[in-house]
């Protein structure tokens, strides 16, 4: 499977320095930015304390075996930097 990845950086109001992927395939690349909120969600990050971030195309690759089961599942994986 070829996935996307999206090299995703936030840094909150706190100063908290928060760095990630986002993995998608090509039918769920339009939802790259709502699956790094969920992420940040998850984290306890509420998205009005985020003092900047950015989440940009970095390259594609093929998906091991954890990426693929997780993106047919869930639209997408997240790999922590």
């Amino acid at each position: 499977m070829q996935i996307h990845v999206f090299d995703t950086h936030v840094m909150t109001e706190s100063g908290q320095y928060i760095h990630f992927d986002v993995l998608v395939d090509n039918e769920n690349i339009k939802k790259v930015e709502q699956y790094a909120k969920q992420y940040l969600a998850s984290l306890g990050v509420k998205i009005d304390h985020i003092k900047q971030s950015r989440c940009n195309f970095c390259h594609s690759e093929l998906a091991d075996l954890e990426v693929q089961d997780s993106i047919v599942s869930q639209g997408h994986s997240i790999i922590r930097l």
